[in-house]
């Protein structure tokens, strides 16, 4: 009973925003002005993410000389 009287309570906030919102034209500009950055951030992270996981897939290119240490044949081993 308790949760069924705050959903409708929000549903009820939300048309009443809503009414405001579509009557004040500075609220809505500033509403849109919102989405609008929103959406341009949103995009900025699936592109960053994107190229991310570019990197990540991409195989690295290393050298064996890099990768392998060389040891000089003059040196004795020790076993």
């Amino acid at each position: 009973m308790r949760k069924s009287t705050f959903l409708l309570a929000g549903i009820a906030i939300g048309v009443l925003v809503a009414k405001q919102i579509e009557s004040n034209p500075e609220v809505k500009k500033a509403v849109e002005s919102a989405t609008a950055k929103a959406k341009d951030f949103a995009n900025a992270v699936a592109v960053g993410y994107k190229e991310q996981e570019a990197k990540a897939s991409a195989p690295e290119k290393t050298t064996r000389s890099a990768t392998v240490k060389q040891v000089p044949s003059t040196t004795k081993r020790a076993r």
